[in-house]
């Protein structure tokens, strides 16, 4: 019995330490102006941190680390108390986690890849401390379960969206925005295949996002929902990374400079489409401000 509990604090260690440097990489990513996660819902919950996405990693940084030395303490050094403030860090953690995956689910509707390996990484944490024989921890499973269910009670009901199974590339426009009509005149010219979608039945989904401009294009893949909003933007993406029908790669037809330079798009479904991005799609957005994009709730002239 003491040899598995053993087993279970060093295994606890082990993936604290871990956690911790998880943590401390994505933190220095961050400071070279790149990241772990690349998805888009990675940017939205970024935007609804009150003092920019540093603060979150700089708490979870402080709880993986000191869940590292309070575990090596119990482990190896005996210290009376060791054992129950990893479990209290853990409860709070756990109910702390209810509290964010429950903001994205109801609140948001966008999932956030970080965000969710960390959920992951607390989750094995409580479970390994359960089966060391730490019925305390129930406590914070419990929590996280009250908080994530509260939000679902509370918090509005949000946009609810059916979009196209199965489409690669979607592009919400209008019928009174010329930019949509040379962007749909295009991609025709090039026989590049985009489901279009009038905004008018979207408009709160995107405006949940954050966008309220057209044309804006959806890359729908599985593993990742990127939103590209502008005209040339949309047509330099899409021709960089989507060859007309009947030819192949390699004559692809170029648009401007700046596109030649475009990596391809990721294969659907594939693990990289996380992480392996056009660097189009690095670039700031466009503003409504600027040219080829139109107000959702304006005719455009």
């Amino acid at each position: 019995m003491q040899d598995r509990k053993h087993r279970y604090k060093k295994i606890f260690l082990a993936v604290s330490s871990l956690a911790t440097i998880f943590v401390l990489a994505e933190i220095i990513m961050q400071s070279f102006g790149t990241s772990i996660c690349q998805t888009e819902g990675c940017k939205v919950v970024a935007q609804y941190v009150r003092y920019g996405d540093i603060s979150i990693l700089l708490i979870g940084l402080v709880t993986f680390c000191l869940l590292a030395v309070l575990s090596y303490l119990d482990l190896y050094s005996n210290k009376a108390g060791a054992g129950s403030f990893i479990n209290i860090v853990l409860i709070v953690s756990l109910a702390c986690e209810g509290f964010f995956t429950g903001y994205q689910v109801f609140s948001i509707h966008t999932p956030c890849l970080y965000c969710l390996i960390i959920f992951s990484l607390i989750v094995v944490l409580g479970i390994i401390r359960l089966l060391a024989g730490q019925q305390e921890v129930i406590a914070g499973f419990l929590s996280l379960a009250a908080v994530f269910s509260l939000l679902y009670l509370v918090l509005p009901a949000g946009v609810t969206v059916d979009l196209p199974a199965g489409e690669r590339f979607i592009l919400f426009f209008s019928k009174e925005c010329k930019h949509c009509a040379e962007v749909i005149k295009k991609l025709d010219e090039n026989k590049i295949m985009v489901r279009h979608l009038d905004v008018t039945e979207y408009s709160a989904f995107l405006k949940s996002m954050g966008i309220d401009t057209v044309p804006t294009l959806m890359v729908n893949a599985p593993t990742q929902k990127i939103f590209i909003t502008g005209k040339d933007a949309i047509v330099s993406y899409l021709l960089s990374c989507s060859p007309p029908q009947g030819t192949n790669a390699n004559s692809a037809k170029k648009t401007k400079k700046g596109a030649s330079a475009a990596v391809s798009a990721p294969a659907t479904g594939t693990a990289g489409d996380m992480f392996i991005l056009p660097p189009l799609l690095t670039a700031p957005s466009i503003s409504a401000a600027e040219e080829g994009v139109c107000k959702q709730d304006e005719v455009c002239k």
